[in-house]
């Protein structure tokens, strides 16, 4: 029992420490990689931001236009949505989150057909000082 109360104790002060993604993020370098081959992109264009708000909403800004979309955590995958109820649209998975970096991977379907295939992206955001 006591081990478990330890347990427990530590994973909730863990969680308290755990950066939040709420904030604003600027896009960095986006990292492409399919069957072996990659590619990094250090200047992607334009440079969005995405700002993830507390009522889980998400402004994407990028290009002089700003686009609002609903957002939901579980666990270490986050779904993108148009809608508040709508399907998911994108399902990401969070690689990384820090007080300065926020990584995410996107599972892409391949382009060819046939077996053994994996691609996917891989997005580098740095956090936005107010």
């Amino acid at each position: 029992m006591a081990i478990l109360s330890i347990g427990v104790a530590a994973e909730s002060c863990q969680n308290k420490s755990n950066p939040e993604l709420a904030g604003a993020w600027q896009i960095d370098s986006v990292f492409d990689f399919y069957n072996g081959f990659t590619f990094m992109d250090t200047h992607p264009t334009p440079r969005e931001v995405h700002v993830y708000q507390a009522d889980k909403t998400m402004l994407r800004r990028g290009m002089g236009e700003e686009k609002l979309y609903y957002y939901e955590l579980d666990g270490n995958r986050l779904f993108i949505r148009d809608l508040p109820n709508s399907a998911v649209s994108n399902e990401q998975e969070i690689v990384r989150l820090d007080s300065s970096q926020l990584v995410l991977r996107k599972n892409k379907k391949p382009q060819f057909e046939g077996r053994n295939q994996e691609r996917y992206e891989l997005r580098y955001f740095s956090r936005v000082k107010p």
